[in-house]
C-alpha cells in the first residue's frame, strides 16, 4: 500500500511542474539565476507544533481521532497543507547552502503524515548545485526532475555492489535511490533545477556522508583512510567544520563553465 501511495503522491506533485517552469522562466528573465534571495518564491512559514500537541496527535487511538484533533488546531488550510516554497522554510530540514535548498515534509514537521508511510521533499538547486552525498536510513527515495535538465544522480548500495549506479535526468524523468544507499543529486547546468522526491516512510532519516564520517574519532578517521599525507597534523574536527553545507556547489568544471566563483567563507 505504501508503494502505491508513494507513486500517487509523485503524480500529484507533477501537476505543479508547468507553473513552476513558468516561474523559473520569469526568474531567468529577471536575471535571477538561483532560488535564493529577495526575488525568490513567497510563502508564510509552515505552522509549528508544541510538545503537547505532538503528543496528542501520537496518542490518538484512531486515524479519525487524530485528524479530528489536528482539525481542531485551526484552519485546515494550514494544518493539512505543506508549503514547500523556500520562503516558507527558512530553516529547511534537508539543508540550505550555496548550491540551493531542500524542503522536507516528514512526520516531525507535518504530523498529519503519522502512520501514512510517506514523506516528500522538494529540492531547489542553483546552477551547479549539489545535494551532497547522503543516505536515508529508513526509506527508499523516488525522485523526479520537474524543472531543469542535465541533473546527475548516483548511488552506491552496499558491499558486493560498490559500483556507482548513475543516471542523467532531464525534465519529467526520474530515478530510484534505494533505502540505505549513499547517493547525491547534482545540477550540472548553468540554469536552476527543481526536483520532487517521495519517500516510503514518514520518517525517512537523513545522514550526510562526509560530515558524519569526519565526525568520528580523529585517529579512527585517519586510519580508515590509510593515514593519508594530506591529513598529517590536521585537526579532524576543524577539518570537518570546513566541509560545505548541503546544498553545496560542485563540480569545478561546472563552476568554470558557468562563471561561478566558490565562496569558501559561506561553506
Amino acid at each position: 500500500m505504501h508503494s502505491n501511495l508513494l507513486v500517487s503522491s509523485l503524480f500529484a506533485v507533477l501537476a505543479i511542474a508547468a507553473p513552476l517552469r513558468q516561474s523559473l522562466g520569469r526568474r531567468q528573465q529577471d536575471g535571477q539565476t538561483g532560488w535564493q534571495g529577495k526575488n525568490g518564491t513567497t510563502g508564510r512559514p509552515n505552522p509549528t507544533y508544541t510538545t503537547e500537541q505532538l503528543n496528542n496527535i501520537k496518542l490518538a487511538m484512531s486515524a479519525v481521532d487524530r485528524y479530528k484533533y489536528i482539525e481542531s488546531l485551526g484552519d485546515t488550510d494550514l494544518y493539512f497543507k505543506f508549503d514547500y516554497s523556500p520562503a516558507a522554510n527558512p530553516n529547511p530540514v534537508a539543508g540550505i547552502g550555496q548550491g540551493g535548498q531542500g524542503d522536507l515534509s516528514y512526520v516531525d514537521n507535518w504530523p498529519v503524515l503519522l502512520n501514512t508511510g510517506v514523506a516528500m521533499s522538494m529540492g531547489f538547486m542553483n546552477p551547479c548545485g549539489m545535494n551532497t552525498p547522503h543516505t536515508h536510513n529508513r526509506a527508499t527515495e523516488l525522485l523526479v526532475i520537474v524543472a531543469g535538465n542535465n541533473v546527475h544522480t548516483s548511488f552506491v548500495q552496499e558491499s558486493g555492489l560498490t559500483t556507482p549506479i548513475t543516471t542523467t535526468l532531464n525534465q519529467y524523468q526520474g530515478a530510484v535511490l534505494p533505502m540505505g544507499s549513499i547517493h547525491y543529486e547534482f545540477n550540472d547546468s548553468c540554469e536552476p533545477a527543481v526536483f520532487v522526491a517521495a519517500f516510503s516512510n514518514e520518517d525517512p532519516g537523513l545522514s550526510r556522508s562526509a560530515q558524519n564520517f569526519f565526525g568520528e574519532d580523529g585517529p579512527i578517521v585517519t586510519a580508515d583512510l590509510g593515514f593519508p599525507a594530506f591529513l598529517d597534523h590536521v585537526n579532524i574536527p576543524q577539518f570537518r567544520s570546513k566541509i560545505p553545507k548541503a546544498f553545496a556547489l560542485g563540480a569545478q568544471e561546472c563552476l568554470d563553465r558557468c562563471g561561478i566563483k566558490y565562496n569558501a567563507t559561506e561553506g
